[in-house]
């Protein structure tokens, strides 16, 4: 008991490095999970089940893609590109809304499914790269600080449209504000990152070029 308290102790050691708490602060903003899109989304169980699909698949293949993007660019900037894609995915979100009575809905559908998980692979690179040891402990307090945001998300976006709505009449906006917040927090964490090595400590050319 004592030994698996130093343990975690020393884990949270890790702490100490601006990256490490950087790269857990952009996972906290990652799991902000906005809802408040259902006037635009499909509602036929078989337009739903469509609407999955790209989710599904980006699910299976981001990962393989992400590996490719850190051996070839470094994780710090397969970072940059994962939150990007983020970011610009929650930017257009309030806007599929004014796409409801066209085709072009799915369109957007289709990409918000294939870039809506696109900056977990990023960070979980990152984050691993990082570290030399007590994998399993950081790993696992990021996942905790995730879920605690993803607890906090749905009442924290439900005050920000209810206050919204108070003052604009403009269900679009009101329905945005949520959105744009988490898009403004995504580019500050983008920002945060020009400190960070181009490469992680284990990242060597030799490895890269095995």
């Amino acid at each position: 008991m004592r030994r698996c308290c130093s343990d975690n102790v020393a884990a949270l050691g890790s702490l100490g490095r601006r990256q490490v708490r950087l790269c857990i602060a952009l996972m906290a903003i990652n799991h902000f999970t906005v809802i408040g899109t259902r006037s635009s989304a499909p509602s036929e169980p078989q337009q739903i089940g469509a609407a999955l699909t790209p989710l599904a698949v980006a699910l299976c293949v981001w990962p393989f893609v992400f590996v490719r993007l850190e051996r070839r660019h470094g994780p710090v900037a397969t970072l940059r590109i994962g939150q990007l894609a983020f970011a610009m995915v929650n930017a257009t979100m309030p806007l599929l809304v004014l796409l409801r009575d066209s085709p072009l809905l799915w369109v957007g559908l289709v990409a918000v499914g294939l870039c809506r998980n696109s900056s977990f692979p990023s960070l979980a690179i990152l984050l691993n790269s990082m570290l030399d040891q007590h994998l399993g402990a950081m790993n696992g307090f990021a996942a905790s600080v995730g879920s605690l945001v993803r607890a906090i998300a749905p009442v924290a976006c439900g005050s920000l449209f209810s206050a919204a709505s108070s003052i604009s009449e403009s269900p679009e906006v009101a329905q945005g504000l949520p959105f744009y917040l988490l898009v403004a927090l995504l580019l500050c964490g983008l920002g945060m990152t020009a400190g960070l090595e181009r490469r992680a400590w284990f990242d060597t050319e030799f490895e890269r070029s095995v």
